[in-house]
């Protein structure tokens, strides 16, 4: 009679890497990011209905002249078309237990934090100036709650493989391009050379809120911090998405004006916007384990 050899037993992570579970909300998870995930159903209502109303009303809301490209009819339309869709992904992602979800929602939320602070000072007076206040200070409130809930060594454990700091470097290039180019339309609107309309709202909302995260996240990432790991998928997202909705604005905002289509600035955000993409997706194929992470795995236990 021939021997019947027994495999030895699969630990657990290999069962379920081979029989993965299906993600489904948790219990903690939902509770340990109530806010956010209300924060992200304000947005995406808030996102639609500012777009639309801005679509609608076009010259009568915005003027005649639109001095941003951001605070435009055509920065609605790509807010419609490119912002919304990216909300919405992220958050059902995140509510459904993904750990991608987790990393690039966040970076969803600052997009929309950003963006309706541009419009907060850049857009003229009207009652749409309530909504943007709404959002700004819900969305404000929502990210700190979320950075506060995750779990930032757990997250480095699971990406601990991943290039950390050579996307931390990337972010701290892009940081520091980004300010050379503010300094410089500064001096250039200083000394009389150049004179753009709306540059001083454009200009405070990149300097004060837009490019410090992508700075202090990349030096974290480059130093292998822990809220580093946490924080670059976000924020590569967030540069991702910046440039890809700016080169949509200034195409649409062309389209519906009949203004020239400036195709070196479209041509630049389009760049930007496929480095970052492609440098997320780089990121986060090396993660650290092959199986499927919940999010309540990376939450800070506790009501």
């Amino acid at each position: 009679m021939s021997a019947t050899r027994l495999s030895p037993p699969m630990d657990a992570r290999e069962q379920e890497h081979r029989h993965p579970k299906p993600q489904v909300p948790d219990e903690a998870t939902t509770r340990n990011l109530r806010l956010p995930l209300i924060a992200s159903v304000a947005l995406t209502v808030g996102t639609a209905v500012a777009s639309v109303v801005g679509i609608s009303l076009g010259p009568e809301l915005y003027g005649s002249d639109p001095p941003l490209i951001l605070v435009s009819p055509g920065g609605d339309l790509a807010n419609l078309a490119i912002v919304l869709p990216a909300l919405i992904a992220t958050t059902w992602f995140a509510w459904r237990g993904s750990f991608f979800g987790l990393l690039l929602w966040p970076g969803a939320l600052f997009y929309g934090l950003y963006i309706y602070a541009v419009y907060l000072v850049g857009a003229p007076a009207g009652m749409m100036l309530f909504v943007y206040v709404a959002l700004v200070a819900v969305i404000a409130t929502s990210l700190v709650v979320t950075l506060a809930s995750i779990d930032t060594e757990e997250i480095r454990g699971r990406l601990i493989n991943a290039p950390v700091r050579f996307a931390g470097g990337a972010l701290l290039i892009i940081g520091v391009a980004a300010y050379a180019g503010l300094t410089a339309t500064a001096l250039s609107e200083f000394t009389g050379a150049t004179s753009e309309p709306g540059f001083r709202p454009q200009w405070v909302i990149d300097c004060a809120l837009g490019t410090p995260p992508l700075l202090i996240a990349g030096l974290l990432a480059w130093l292998r911090r822990p809220m580093g790991y946490a924080t670059v998928g976000g924020l590569l997202f967030v540069s991702g998405l910046g440039g890809l909705a700016f080169a949509a604005a200034a195409v649409f905002q062309g389209l519906l004006s009949d203004a020239p289509i400036e195709a070196a600035v479209v041509a630049v955000h389009l760049v930007i916007g496929a480095v970052s993409f492609g440098l997320l997706v780089w990121f986060l194929a090396r993660q650290a384990r092959p199986f499927p992470l919940s999010i309540a795995n990376v939450l800070r236990k506790g009501g």
